[in-house]
């Protein structure tokens, strides 16, 4: 029985792990694409936002491969990742100014 626990404990301790793993992932990648977004609108590209957003859109319509759910999921993050370059890009304006 005291082994079975251990092995439950251990198993639990690598889930947590792997969880902070992909959180640190996912949080550099929308730091990553944050600066990626701010960059592209600083040379002009001032649309990018439009197109991923109608692209998601076009191609949940495009066919009924996609559930409305996972596209609101979808759009849900890729929201949150151009609100952290909307944040980014003011902190870096007020850093400097």
């Amino acid at each position: 029985m005291r082994q079975l626990v251990i092995d439950i404990l251990l198993k639990m301790a690598k889930m947590d792990t792997d969880a902070k793993e992909l959180v640190a992932q996912v949080e550099a990648q929308s730091l990553l694409l944050a600066a990626l977004l701010i960059q592209a609108k600083e040379d002009n590209s001032l649309t990018i936002t439009e197109t991923v957003q109608d692209a998601i859109v076009t191609a949940s319509r495009s066919g009924e491969l996609f559930l409305q759910s996972d596209v609101d999921l979808l759009l849900t993050h890729i929201n949150r990742l151009l609100a952290v370059a909307r944040y980014v890009e003011v902190k870096g304006v007020e850093r400097e100014g």
